[in-house]
């Protein structure tokens, strides 16, 4: 089986941006065959979004609840 190191288009990017870890999933499965770096890197890139997306939550969340005096919803 011979593996084809095709460039893929830089947009494949947009996925994991938009939809974090599941469009860098789906970027994988599509891009694995034919540009293994790329997808591997959207991969990561979804990744990295999820956790900084949870971190910012876990921090800013707690911060306008307190500056605010807002509650919580239940």
């Amino acid at each position: 089986m011979s593996t084809v190191n095709a460039r893929r288009s830089n947009w494949w990017f947009m996925l994991p941006i938009v939809m974090q870890v599941v469009g860098g999933v789906i970027a994988y499965f599509i891009l694995r065959h034919d540009d293994p770096p790329k997808a591997r890197n959207c991969l990561y890139l979804g990744i990295v979004l999820t956790v900084v997306q949870i971190c910012i939550g876990l921090v800013v969340e707690p911060l306008i609840i307190s500056i605010f005096g807002l509650s919580p919803l239940a």
